[in-house]
């Protein structure tokens, strides 16, 4: 594939940032309006609704061999993703600006994991990716300085 050519995997990417920016956005308007874990609980609930909706009506994917393993990473990563839910709540209703938790959460989170990529699946460490990671800091030193 020549370089200028976008990768298979930038499509859904894109649209996984869309929605990611809705999140955010519905998420501020909802901060300070409903309790933080009962508004997490909300979010997540609804999120496990339509991803049911998705698996009975969707498009079905590539079939990929189900584990235990991989059933068991996922619910861990449910939780990662419920505690983060519950803090962005109680973030955006302290006052925090949507640019700057959103970054220091998105990015935070982007940075944390490309330093641990590499020991954990292997991935290149490349001057891309440091430059990224200096890159994403920097934007969360700038951003959450508002």
């Amino acid at each position: 594939m020549p370089p200028s050519s976008p990768l298979p995997w930038s499509a859904p990417a894109l649209g996984a940032a869309v929605f990611i920016a809705l999140h955010y956005l519905l998420l501020r308007a909802a901060s300070g309006r409903v309790e933080d874990r009962l508004g997490a609980l909300v979010l997540e609930t609804t999120a496990a609704l339509g991803i049911a909706l998705s698996l009975a009506i969707g498009v079905r994917s590539a079939s990929v061999p189900t584990t235990r393993s991989g059933l068991a990473l996922a619910a861990a990563s449910g939780l990662a993703i419920s505690f983060a839910s519950v803090l962005m709540f109680a973030a955006l209703r302290r006052g925090g600006p949507v640019a700057a938790t959103g970054t220091i959460v998105l990015g935070g989170g982007v940075v944390l994991s490309a330093i641990a990529a590499p020991w954990l699946f292997g991935e290149a460490i490349t001057l891309r990716r440091l430059v990224g990671v200096c890159l994403g800091v920097a934007a969360m030193a700038v951003l959450s300085r508002e």
